[in-house]
């Protein structure tokens, strides 16, 4: 039987305000990100003027600071005005302790396509994270070092980009979120150093929270990736002190300088063929797991369930004008970056 007059109107309607429904939380989500790319403008003139008004050694820490404060003011107002709900719409719930274990799994998998994209971008672009990383080394304890870029980012901006962009473009479709919300994480670093590493793990931690149904996950994992490779660089000067016991070779080294010294092309490019197909088993790695980590929560993140419905999605646009503007602003940054860098 055929759905009578009123049983069409009824479902049309329905399909009409949920379409609306979409669009608003989209809308909302790219104008929330536009403002605060706007807003990086004078935040980073007043970062200027604080750095210059601290000790030289803590000028980073007061930038990443600066910005992490920034952006959870920013959250924070955002989830405050559009009353969100944090269980439902930022996905705060608990998941399963096998899959913790699981999800450790894939931050090692999937980390050599993150190197890989990382050296790729070295061909043209300065290294902007071990730069940075080892001016904090130098300048504030490790307990300190990890907090600040270990987990007070995989908190702030997994709540931004896995939390508020992830769900509210997750309404057209889960494969809408993933794609705005890694490249938006992306862009928000504003450099290409950065921007083609985060982009992937944008797409990863998506996925793992549409695997685990928990943005719990995610928070853990970049806290992990982003404190290892801060604790690495804190131990760096300690292994070499010990190795120059047995080699000379090994006390002489300047730590400093080899972090910040720049690799030249030849050798970018015999570790990007060295590391090719480490990177793409890794990639196949990590997509069997979050496929087993989906199963195990009673989640599908099969390409059909991805793409949601034709119908649906062919009625409403994946893209907004204040979600464009907050990308422009970031290739902007990116491009002076790359150009007076």
């Amino acid at each position: 039987m055929g759905l009578t007059e009123n049983e069409l109107s009824e479902t049309q309607l329905a399909e009409k305000t949920d379409a609306v429904e979409t669009k608003n939380a989209m809308y909302k989500a790219g104008l929330f990100f536009m403002i605060l790319m706007i807003l990086e403008v004078p935040l980073s003139l007043l970062v200027g003027v604080f750095q210059m008004m601290v000790s030289g050694k803590y000028q980073v820490l007061v930038s990443v600071l600066m910005n992490q404060g920034f952006l959870l003011a920013g959250a924070v107002i955002y989830i405050l005005v559009t009353k969100t709900d944090l269980k439902k719409d930022l996905w705060v719930r608990k998941y399963r302790l096998s899959t913790f274990f699981l999800s450790l799994v894939v931050l090692l998998t999937a980390t050599p396509m993150a190197q890989w994209l990382n050296v790729i971008s070295q061909l043209f672009a300065k290294n902007r994270t071990n730069a940075t990383i080892e001016q904090l080394t130098q300048s504030i304890p490790a307990v300190l070092g990890i907090a600040v870029i270990g987990c007070m980012p995989g908190f702030v901006e997994e709540t931004l980009f896995r939390g508020i962009v992830f769900s509210a473009f997750r309404k057209r479709s889960i494969l809408t979120g993933i794609v705005i919300s890694s490249l938006s994480f992306g862009l928000l670093h504003m450099n290409f150093n950065q921007i083609f590493y985060t982009v992937y793990f944008g797409i990863v931690f998506a996925l793992m929270v549409e695997a685990t149904g928990s943005i719990v996950s995610t928070m853990i994992l970049h806290m992990l990736f982003n404190g290892i490779n801060m604790l690495v660089v804190y131990l760096l000067p300690i292994y070499y002190k010990w190795m120059g016991t047995f080699s000379e070779e090994y006390a002489n080294v300047d730590v400093s300088a080899m972090l910040n010294a720049a690799q030249a092309k030849d050798q970018l490019i015999l570790t990007i063929v060295i590391w090719t197909p480490f990177a793409i088993g890794g990639v196949v790695l990590t997509i069997l797991l979050l496929n087993a980590i989906a199963k195990l929560n009673g989640r599908s993140i099969a390409w059909k369930t991805i793409c949601g419905e034709k119908e649906r999605t062919a009625k409403i646009k994946p893209l907004n004008i204040p979600l464009i503007i907050g990308w422009i602003i970031c290739l902007s940054f990116a491009i002076l970056d790359l150009v007076f860098s």
